[in-house]
């Protein structure tokens, strides 16, 4: 025993001491890094250099499998291209995702052919937008010191990278803008590289121009005279504070553009994980003093518009019945809720109704696109002389009624906006001086804080639909002037039945891609994948019910019935009717 004992504590000083370099030595615990600056996934590690006496082939191939790593310290993906096109390269100036293992074909000495199906692109911008179809390169390779290296490709080329390798090389996260008249942040996702940290990366994005689709839409705090004075943002690992300090000619005096930063930097950073507090300075001292830092219970100016909704509007026939939207069989609101509700009745010539969030206004488009109803407080008013083959209306957050359509006698796409509450305002104009002539617009709704405004359109060859977000531009005194050239959303959808907002950053539509035998429910969010919300055959239309944490979709099939879903069991047979309308929107 005593022999036994021996050997054991001789084994366990042994350990000890081959242990003694991982183990602490100072008396008192350090803190971590800060979240500027953590650590990530070692993707390098099993990245291997170009060996000596590699084929064009095997560069090329070992350039491409390298990709991953583009944002480490130690790039192995440079070491595959000469010198000059090493320092020349902008892995992100054009971020292809790729569905497959890349094919090479070696087309000449010193050539090599690679081509692969795509799934997706990331843009300057940092925008995802799913795309199909077949990319493909061309590689230029010389002899440097006896091996192969790549010495050209075309100027634009960037990073092609798999699905699981995006994840790894880049993350997702948002950043917001301003809307001018109603005080809401305006979200846009982008996905930034991880060789820099978080915090750092956010907040250059913040600080870049207004997407081009959202300009003279919304508002910003940055301008090209402001950036980073120092190329990170630290995060103190104790207080979680993280410290951006600023350049920019006459920053400190203008006020608004201070708040304006202070709302934007403030509200996408403590949106990160371990940041706790946000201060903001100019030439090392706070801009703000008398503010002091952001923080969880600051009051921004600006606040997310989170929707919810205890009631909707289901329609049968002629009728109008509140029904509560979130049980899964659609139940009728109690007595008690709906004491006092004054609904109209609409005839069957009338579909696509729209209705305010209080309740106190209708309106629909005839059967036959060509006339607009509109109902308050019981009296009601017919609009003829709008245009033809009209959308449906669609109410905004500022009360105004929206529709789109064609010109009387034939003419091209048109928009409308009614104001002021005299139901037979008349319907003005909006430029739309992008729109083709030859286009239709089927589907026409404005976003839930009304900054942007979502389109359906028929391509002007009649093959399919395009899914387009634009910005609505607006005078000082909040009345709507024009739409701003759009963004291309969802561009593998090829037919879209219907869309609507789901909320402030994604869309629902009855849609389908060219792969689909038919329309399927998608989720469509701006900057993001494609989501399949799961195939219910005879699928006509899709509604978000907001939910305050995103939204519960409810399907309505062509046999006359509403879908809901409850957890993962798919979709449940609710009840008939010919209209759920969500009201406010």
């Amino acid at each position: 025993m005593r022999h036994r004992l021996t050997v054991l504590l001789v084994a366990l000083v042994t350990l000890l001491t081959a242990c003694s370099t991982a183990l602490p030595t100072a008396p008192a615990p350090r803190p971590g890094l800060p979240v500027d600056v953590q650590p990530q996934q070692d993707v390098q590690h099993f990245l291997s250099s170009p060996q000596p006496g590699a084929s064009p082939r095997e560069i090329v191939e070992g350039f491409l499998r390298a990709n991953v790593g583009f944002a480490a310290d130690d790039d192995v993906a440079r070491e595959f291209l000469t010198p000059d096109l090493a320092s020349a390269w902008v892995p992100t100036a054009d971020v292809v995702v790729i569905d497959a293992t890349p094919q090479l074909r070696v087309t000449d000495e010193g050539e090599v052919t690679v081509t692969a199906p795509a799934a997706g692109h990331i843009d300057a911008e940092g925008r995802l937008v799913e795309r199909t179809g077949e990319v493909s390169e061309t590689f230029e390779l010389t002899r440097l010191d006896g091996q192969w290296r790549i010495d050209g490709f075309p100027e634009d080329f960037g990073l092609w990278l798999s699905k699981p390798d995006l994840d790894r090389a880049f993350r997702d996260t948002l950043v917001y803008y301003l809307s001018p008249q109603q005080g809401y942040f305006v979200p846009e996702q982008r996905w930034l590289p991880r060789g820099e940290g978080l915090t750092t990366a956010v907040a250059r994005t913040q600080l870049g121009p207004v997407p081009t689709y959202l300009e003279g839409a919304v508002r910003t705090g940055a301008s090209p005279d402001v950036h980073l004075a120092v190329g990170a943002v630290p995060v103190d690992p104790v207080t979680q504070l993280a410290t951006v300090n600023l350049q920019g000619a006459g920053l400190g005096e203008d006020t608004r553009r201070i708040h304006d930063l202070r709302a934007q930097l403030g509200h996408a950073l403590l949106g990160l994980s371990g940041v706790a507090a946000v201060e903001l300075r100019l030439d090392g001292r706070s801009l703000l003093p008398d503010e002091g830092a952001v923080n969880l219970g600051s009051d921004l100016g600006y606040e997310d518009l989170v929707r919810t909704t205890q009631r909707a509007l289901l329609r049968v026939g002629e009728s109008f019945t509140l029904v509560d939207p979130r049980p899964y069989n659609l139940r009728n609101l109690p007595p008690s809720e709906t004491s006092g509700v004054e609904l109209p009745r609409l005839g069957l010539s009338w579909t696509g109704v729209a209705v305010t969030a209080d309740l106190s206004e209708f309106a629909a488009v005839s059967t036959d696109r060509s006339r607009l109803w509109r109902w308050r407080d019981g009296d009601e008013a017919i609009n003829e002389g709008i245009g033809d083959r009209l959308t449906d209306p669609s109410y905004d957050v500022y009360g105004g009624l929206w529709i789109a359509g064609d010109t009387r006698g034939g003419g091209p796409p048109r928009v409308w906006v009614v104001e002021g509450r005299s139901l037979n305002a008349t319907a003005r104009l909006v430029d739309v001086p992008w729109i083709d002539a030859a286009a239709r617009i089927t589907d026409f709704r404005v976003s839930p804080e009304g900054t942007r405004a979502l389109l359906v359109v028929q391509r002007s060859d009649g093959r399919g639909q395009r899914l387009l977000v634009a910005g609505i531009v607006r005078d000082r005194e909040g009345r709507p002037t024009a739409l701003t050239s759009p963004l291309e959303v969802a561009p593998t959808l090829v037919e879209v039945g219907s869309a609507r907002w789901a909320s402030t950053s994604s869309i629902v539509a009855a849609a389908r891609r060219a792969q689909d035998q038919r329309l399927l429910p998608y989720s469509v969010p701006l900057g993001g994948w494609l989501e399949d919300l799961g195939e219910q055959p005879g699928l006509v239309d899709v509604v978000a019910v907001p939910t305050g944490q995103g939204y519960a979709p409810v399907v309505r099939t062509d046999d006359g019935r509403f879908h809901t879903r409850e957890g993962n069991r798919g979709w449940l047979r609710a009840r008939n009717g010919d209209e759920l309308i969500i009201p406010g929107t």
